[in-house]
């Protein structure tokens, strides 16, 4: 019987070198000569390190699920706050993915244009000028993390009372820092089925999704707030590694141990 496969998903090194050192993975392949991806003895654990960007995201997991053929894959790194009740350290469970750069500068209530970031229309719906399904060949433009492992998750952070909270996981190329805007995210992105406020932002995650929902891989993911700009608090690049510390991964690893 064939051992499981987990892949995790990481944009920058420090948000891996704590997973390399649990897992003792080693460089096993550079996908294109671009993407390193590290793997453990058994092969049950790879480790891609995509670099920044959802173009990166989208390619180097497309190969790393050709070459691993995983179970799960794991969105493991830090994400922005932009909403309310949400603060740096903060884990977050995802309830689900959308492209949060996708906008058409026109006012919603009357289509005309506007420099206004907080009447803005998503580029993704359902009215006649918007990106649809049909226009996608019957694929969604929002993706849910797979029920069974996220499910796992919060239950294993409630069992050992880790802080954390569950947030909606915008993508894309675009940082916020009008609060206007932020608050207009949620609501302009995932109209029809919004249950929270809360969205953070994460550059690849979508672009993963998206890849995962295309190769029927699940997918789900494990974040940490490294800032808010909703509260102003700053990022800072070098307290990154710390929240994807060996000791971090040891206190999360048992729930990915027994995926």
């Amino acid at each position: 019987m064939r051992k499981a496969i987990i892949l995790f998903v990481g944009a920058m090194e420090k948000e891996l070198a704590g997973l390399n050192k649990y897992y003792h993975c080693h460089l096993s392949a550079k996908l294109q000569d671009q993407y390193p991806l590290f793997t453990n003895k058994t092969k049950s654990v790879a480790i891609l390190h995509t670099q920044v960007g959802e173009t990166n995201a989208a390619i180097a997991t497309t190969l790393a699920i050709n070459a691993q053929r995983p179970d799960l894959v794991i969105k493991i790194g830090c994400v922005g706050g932009n909403s309310v009740g949400i603060h740096t350290g903060d884990i977050v469970v995802p309830i689900a993915y959308f492209h949060s750069a996708a906008w058409i500068t026109r006012a919603r209530k009357n289509n005309q244009p506007t420099s206004d970031a907080s009447q803005w229309q998503s580029v993704f719906g359902e009215k006649p000028y918007q990106v649809n399904s049909g226009n996608l060949h019957g694929r969604p433009y929002i993706f849910y993390p797979d029920l069974k492992a996220t499910k796992k998750l919060t239950a294993f952070l409630n069992k050992t009372r880790l802080t954390h909270t569950t947030a909606y996981i915008g993508g894309g190329n675009m940082w916020f820092f009008d609060k206007g805007f932020m608050r207009h995210v949620p609501r302009a992105q995932i109209p029809a089925k919004l249950i929270t406020q809360r969205w953070v932002a994460d550059m690849e995650s979508y672009a993963i999704a998206h890849a995962c929902y295309v190769h029927q891989v699940p997918f789900t993911g494990i974040y940490r707030v490294s800032n808010s700009d909703y509260y102003d608090e700053p990022y800072l690049p070098e307290k990154v590694a710390k929240y994807f510390s060996t000791q971090f991964i040891q206190t999360v690893a048992p729930f990915i141990n027994n995926l």
